[in-house]
């Protein structure tokens, strides 16, 4: 019982250096949402790949992957094969980064208890509360929590950030397979990881020739409480290992030759608590650019488009208005022009009065009129007069074959119409149509 051993235990409580996230189903919105953008964008049918960090990393930036199929690998982040990139990435944190515990809450509230955890676990925290980030999961047991330092943890996600990856991260502590009245246990590179529950464990640093001083202790206080395990399982050990185990715990070990990890799902996921935007969100973001960039440009084309339409109603609407301005000048020359469109149904009710009545006067004529003067057909109607019973029309037409098809047009609706004052030029055909009713 080394004082490595105790000084790996201290440094498993309390020098924390990176944060971690909020459990499945408590985590921030955005991881969340990052969760399904993961799931878009994985490959259909791919199985998550596996990637293992030393205490080392990112000093070191040499990391193992394992794939579904049994492939394997060490090397750099960026080095990981291309099939990878495309499917689920698990990213096993080191053991002793992160503390996992049990906190007794009497309170309610999911928000409270964010804010409470720190003062919950006072005693068992050696680092200042405000380098840590502590996320949860409640159960029937009580609320299992883990503790990780925000500034490991933020160099994590920078390399995986550089690399491109979109990760989840988690201790490797719950990466060990378990069942329940055992603990599991996993050595590799002088590196102790033990399970002790579903969401509960440790890790230690200790030379292979001794059990670690935490692995020692853990035992003894489960002995106390009642809660020691019928066995240990060991991972990633050869014989000599389990051997040693079993003679100084005095309880039985046996060997897994399963890899850890193999189909266990991370009840923490590192990284998500306090709505930061870490490696794997980012990289998630630009893997979903383009279609960030599509839907950007949808949105400036649609609004130039509105804006377009809007400036040429406007304009439209312009046009309108002084043609209506300028034909209600040319028949009410005196009148002040203010609103063209109401004077100019007052100016024709007021002729319409003077001239004996509707039914005899102006729009009597107007009325059988319209239908043909609306179906001008590549001609305008530049003005419009009424004196003495007759209605004077003054039209701009592409050829004298419309002038003539208006006039028949007009014999047809029962007027007596006369064509004078006809123009021929290079736009086409002007003339002035005087149109009456016709005597019965």
């Amino acid at each position: 019982m080394g004082a490595s051993s105790d000084q790996a235990y201290t440094h498993l409580r309390g020098v924390m250096r990176v944060g971690i996230s909020g459990p499945a189903g408590s985590g921030s919105r955005f991881g969340k949402w990052r969760e399904q953008a993961q799931t878009w964008l994985r490959a259909p049918g791919a199985q998550p790949w596996n990637v293992f960090l030393t205490p080392t990393f990112p000093e070191d930036p040499a990391v193992e992957w394992r794939g579904p199929d049994g492939e394997t690998g060490r090397g750099p982040l960026r080095e990981l094969p291309e099939v990878a990139r495309r499917a689920t990435i698990r990213v096993w944190t080191p053991a002793v980064e992160t503390l996992l515990t049990v906190a007794q809450w009497p309170g309610r509230g999911r928000a409270r208890l964010a804010q409470a955890l720190p003062y919950l676990l006072e005693e068992q925290l050696l680092a200042d509360p405000e380098s840590l980030v502590f996320s949860h999961r409640e159960t029937d047991a009580g609320i299992f929590v883990a503790v990780t330092a925000k500034e490991r943890l933020a160099a994590w996600r920078a390399a995986a950030d550089e690399a491109r990856l979109s990760a989840t991260f988690c201790p490797v502590t719950l990466a060990l397979p378990w069942r329940a009245r055992s603990w599991s246990c996993h050595y590799s590179d002088g590196q102790w990881a033990v399970r002790t529950g579903l969401y509960s464990g440790f890790g230690a640093a200790s030379p292979l020739t001794r059990v670690p001083a935490a692995l020692r202790q853990a035992l003894e206080e489960a002995v106390k409480t009642g809660a020691a395990p019928e066995a240990i399982v060991l991972f990633g050990g050869d014989e000599p290992l389990r051997v040693l185990i079993a003679t100084e715990l005095g309880i039985p070990v046996i060997a897994d030759p399963r890899p850890i990890a193999a189909g266990e799902t991370p009840p923490f996921r590192l990284g998500e608590t306090g709505g930061a935007v870490g490696a794997s969100g980012l990289a998630a973001i630009r893997a979903l650019r383009p279609a960030l960039i599509a839907l950007l440009l949808v949105f400036v084309l649609g609004f130039a488009r509105t804006v377009f339409d809007w400036v040429e109603f406007s304009h439209e609407e312009a046009r309108v208005h002084a043609q209506m301005t300028s034909l209600f000048s040319a028949n009410f020359p005196n009148a002040p022009v203010l609103d063209p469109a109401r004077q100019m149904r007052q100016g024709v009710a007021r002729l319409a009065a003077r001239a004996g009545g509707a039914a005899q006067g102006f729009l009597a004529v107007l009325t059988s009129a319209s239908p043909a003067l609306a179906g001008l057909a590549h001609g305008d109607l530049t003005r419009l007069q009424y004196r003495h019973g007759q209605v004077r029309c003054a039209v701009r037409l592409a050829n004298f074959d419309a002038l003539t098809a208006l006039k028949q047009n007009l014999v047809r609706a029962g007027l007596a119409v006369r064509v004078t004052h006809v123009m021929s030029h290079q736009g086409g055909v002007q003339a002035l149509v005087t149109i009456t009713r016709r005597s019965p």
